[in-house]
């Protein structure tokens, strides 16, 4: 079970779906893995999927955009905060958030997947 939940989270992840996000949920979910397991295997799993990203994107020249190496001091100062965080809130705790976080985003999804659907048929509509 934990290598078709691997295997299909390196998937999604490859396509940019988050499929870290899934790891970590199926895997808590089945009771494979605890947290800490989870977020690090997550973590082997999410550097080896963005390293062949970043070859792909570097022979396509898609990587060497201003926008994207301004944001990468904000990408290290929110990992260096996280790594901070994660040594007061115990375990019990991150899980908690974490859920948290995962439904804050599927109502986001949903929200905006209904907006973008009624648009979409609102656009239909006067093409015809």
């Amino acid at each position: 079970m934990i290598y078709f939940i691997a295997s299909l989270s390196s998937f999604l992840s490859g396509m940019g779906i988050g499929g870290g996000s899934s790891f970590i949920i199926l895997t808590l979910l089945f009771e494979l893995l605890n947290i800490d397991q989870a977020r690090t295997y997550n973590l082997v799993l999410f550097i080896s999927v963005g390293i062949s990203i970043i070859f792909k994107n570097l022979k396509n020249y898609k990587i060497f955009n201003k926008k994207y190496f301004k944001s990468l001091f904000l990408i290290i100062v929110g990992c260096i905060l996280g790594i901070i965080l994660n040594k007061y809130i115990n375990q019990e705790q991150i899980k908690k958030y974490f859920y948290f976080f995962m439904l804050i985003i599927g109502i986001y999804e949903i929200i905006t997947s209904l907006i973008n659907m009624k648009n979409e048929n609102n656009s239909s509509k006067k093409g015809e």
